[in-house]
């Protein structure tokens, strides 16, 4: 049994890093309230025709639609108070 000379292993490409796409701190804020607001609105519109009586709406519809605005708007509140809480953080760094 014989080792193959280090030449005729064959080479490896290099891993190349996939491009990282920038995200703006604004961006991820506004896109988490325009889905806070979204989800608010479903649920109320969801209450509204529940409560016209659309037989295509059920009560388990709304809840559901009510607990997903709930969670939509804790987790805005969430991101906003750990957000501030980096920042007064970083403030209080001293240099």
């Amino acid at each position: 049994m014989s080792i193959a000379p280090i030449s005729d292993i064959p080479q490896i490409a290099p891993i190349e890093k996939p491009a990282t796409k920038s995200v703006e701190l604004g961006d991820v804020f506004g896109d988490v309230l325009q889905q806070a607001k979204n989800a608010e609105a479903t649920a109320t519109d969801a209450a509204q025709k529940f409560a016209n009586g659309d037989a295509g709406v059920g009560i388990h519809e709304v809840v559901i639609a009510t607990e997903k605005a709930n969670i939509a708007v804790r987790y805005a509140t969430t991101l906003k108070n750990k957000a501030l809480e980096a920042y007064r953080d970083l403030m209080n760094t001293q240099v």
